[in-house]
C-alpha cells in the first residue's frame, strides 16, 4: 500500500515533531549560547559580523522553535562564509535544511540538503536531511534511496535506520 502524508494525518505530524526534537540532540544544532545568562556568549547588542556568529544565533532560534529567525541567520552565515570553507558551508546548508524543515518548507529543505551531499557526498547527516524533506514532498523512492546513501555513510546510525525503514513502509 502506499500512503501519503496527508493519509497518514496525525502520524505525519508526529514525523515531524520527532525529527525536530532529535535534529538539536543527534546533530549538532544545540547552539553555543545557552539560555542561562552565565553561559551566553553573544553578544546581541550587535549584528553578526561572521559566519560563526550568524549560525551561532541561528542555533539559538532554532532551538526555540523560530524557525524563519533561524534561516534568515543560516543564510547570512552561508553568506559571510567563505565559498571554499566547504567544513562550515555544509553545517551552515544542515541546519538551514532542517529549519525550512521546521518551517515545513520541504522543497526549500531539500535544496539544502543537496548542497550539503554535493560538498560531502559521504556525509550521512546531508543524506538524513535530504530524506526526510524527500519524505515531506511525499517523494518516497527518492527518500528511501536518500536515507540508503545515508545507511552507506554511517551503517551503524540509528536515525537512519529507523528512516529508511520507515519510508520503506510508506511506498
Amino acid at each position: 500500500n502506499r500512503y501519503t502524508m496527508a493519509d497518514l494525518g496525525a502520524e505525519s505530524q508526529k514525523m515531524v515533531d520527532d525529527f525536530m526534537r532529535s535534529a538539536s540532540n543527534n546533530f549538532d544544532l544545540n547552539p553555543v549560547a545557552s539560555h542561562s545568562p552565565e553561559k551566553a556568549v553573544i553578544d546581541w547588542s550587535t549584528p553578526p559580523t561572521t559566519a560563526k556568529d550568524a549560525k551561532e544565533r541561528g542555533n539559538f532560534f532554532y532551538k526555540d522553535g523560530h524557525f524563519e529567525k533561524a534561516v534568515e541567520l543560516y543564510s547570512l552565515a552561508i553568506t559571510l562564509c567563505p565559498s571554499d570553507d566547504d567544513e562550515n558551508m555544509k553545517i551552515f546548508h544542515s541546519n538551514r535544511s532542517a529549519a525550512f524543515f521546521g518551517l515545513k518548507k520541504f522543497q526549500e529543505s531539500r535544496d539544502d540538503a543537496v548542497k550539503c551531499t554535493e560538498i560531502d557526498p559521504v556525509w550521512a547527516k546531508g543524506w538524513y536531511r535530504k530524506g526526510l524533506a524527500e519524505e515531506g514532498l511525499e517523494r518516497y523512492k527518492e527518500a528511501e534511496e536518500s536515507f540508503r546513501r545515508g545507511v552507506d555513510c554511517a551503517p551503524k546510525d540509528q536515525n537512519l535506520q529507523r528512516a529508511l525503514q520507515e519510508v520503506k513502509m510508506m511506498r
